[in-house]
């Protein structure tokens, strides 16, 4: 049986095709030990990230790239200095207006700085605990979906996923994201089951703080949410324009103040960041055309022989001369763009040049932790649990279908994976949102194998658990 909200799923308590009863035996066990199960599956999540941050982590600096950014442009923040380019005021003295990335992790950082936790590590700590959250979130969601024994399934894989718990020792935005986007999804589907404007302004909130993390989120809107409120039959027209019109305003009101603040800053103006030009320009060159890093990106992009350098001082102005060169050079070499645009894609979705993607991983995008250099193990097995849970996700994802439920919500991040991927380059942190439907997915069908092997002998003809 379908709600009527839009085909998610058989009614709570029930499966397609499964007898009610059936299912609660098959399932009670799990409703029963839901909660003290999923609170040991969070401390052992909590653990192994503590882990890789005290262990690992505990002897990385901060001396460059995007973990410096924000650390350091949040302190300034604390300190009442505003948003500020770090690297312009600490290495080099210069007092010069920041805004390479969104606001959203800048933030987070400052008020961790207002209340006294302001160093590398203690962040970093704090961001555990977050991740912590995300393995909770992705245990609800996959509950919803598909029973209590999924969402222990999506605990336990959350918890001990490397290609989630990395992140969150590396201080970077996407911990925040993943998060974000799992609480996107919950609320989606609750959304689909009761269509009210509370459920959707949670959808909205959790992708514009997750935009505000990482900007290509905000595609996710046209990608999830406008199909979600037009699909909703059960509303009228009326009604569906009124909540698409309350999810377009909550990032627009997001955002403006971040805007109007630019306007104050740059000559030209910046709604999201001034990196866009700068990625683009990273990721199209002879460089990145062809030999070693065919598809992927080299900082050498940005400097001479490659191009030349823009001088504009103006960081809004200098980003579109990056994004004109970019646009330029792909325009010049239009008929290579397919070639590089699949090696991306399979770089993102571990598809091309597999072995050489655990060194640019571990060297680097320094996701192996510790020392630049040092033991690669850890992105090698991060490699092999996502080949080992992707055959899983995928039966996940036909399961659902086969219960009529709707996937679509599940395979925005995917979408918007392979998007961003083809349009800069493909690295392992950008899946980063994908990652949380590879969980999920994988723990339905591991959630119906776990079903089917503990239902009684007389019901296995049977269970084929929600």
């Amino acid at each position: 049986m379908a709600t009527a909200a839009g085909n998610l799923h058989a009614p709570e308590g029930t499966a397609e095709g499964v007898p009610p009863d059936h299912q609660d035996a098959d399932q009670s066990w799990a409703a029963r030990w839901f909660v003290p199960a999923l609170v040991g599956i969070s401390a052992v999540a909590l653990a192994i990230r503590v882990a890789f941050v005290l262990i690992r982590q505990s002897a990385v600096e901060l001396v460059t790239g995007d973990a410096y950014w924000y650390h350091f442009q949040a302190k300034l923040v604390a300190e009442g200095r505003g948003f500020l380019h770090p690297f312009d005021f600490y290495k080099d003295g210069i007092v010069a207006p920041g805004a390479d990335h969104p606001p959203g992790f800048v933030l987070i950082l400052a008020a961790l700085d207002v209340i006294g936790i302001d160093t590398p590590q203690g962040q970093r700590l704090v961001m555990c605990i977050v991740g912590t959250a995300s393995v909770v979130v992705m245990a609800l969601l996959a509950r919803r979906l598909a029973g209590p024994i999924a969402g222990l399934a999506a605990a336990g894989v959350a918890a001990v996923y490397p290609n989630i718990w990395i992140n969150d020792g590396m201080l970077m935005v996407e911990t925040v994201f993943i998060l974000s986007t799992a609480l996107a999804l919950l609320c989606c589907y609750r959304y689909l089951e009761t269509p009210s404007l509370a459920w959707l302004a949670g959808v909205a909130a959790a992708l514009t703080v997750g935009a505000m993390h990482r900007p290509e989120a905000l595609a996710v809107f046209g990608i999830l949410v406008l199909p979600m409120v037009l699909g909703r039959r059960a509303l009228d027209w009326r009604t569906r324009i009124v909540h698409l019109a309350v999810a377009a305003i909550i990032p627009i009101a997001s955002f403006a103040p971040w805007a109007l603040y630019n306007m104050t800053r740059f000559e030209a103006p910046v709604l999201l960041s001034t990196g866009a030009g700068q990625t683009l320009a990273a990721g199209n060159c002879d460089l990145t055309y062809s030999g070693t890093f065919l598809g992927f990106y080299d900082t050498n992009c940005l400097r001479e022989p490659q191009i030349v350098e823009p001088t504009e001082p103006d960081r809004s102005l200098r980003d579109g001369e990056y994004r004109e060169i970019a646009l330029g050079y792909m325009s010049e070499h239009r008929g290579e763009l397919p070639k590089v645009m699949a090696a991306r894609v399979g770089r993102v979705w571990h598809l091309y040049r597999v072995e050489q993607s655990i060194g640019l991983d571990g060297f680097v995008e320094g996701r192996a932790g510790g020392e630049p250099g040092g033991d690669f193990r850890l992105v090698r097995e991060a490699l092999w649990a996502y080949y080992v849970l992707v055959p899983f996700a995928i039966a996940g994802l036909v399961l659902l279908r086969r219960r009529r439920v709707a996937i679509y919500p599940l395979l925005a991040q995917p979408l918007l994976v392979t998007f961003t991927a083809a349009a800069t380059f493909g690295i392992t942190r950008y899946r980063a949102g994908a990652e949380v439907t590879i969980v999920v997915a994988a723990a339905v069908a591991i959630g119906a194998i776990v079903a089917h092997l503990s239902a009684p002998a007389g019901r296995k003809d049977h269970a084929d658990v929600r």
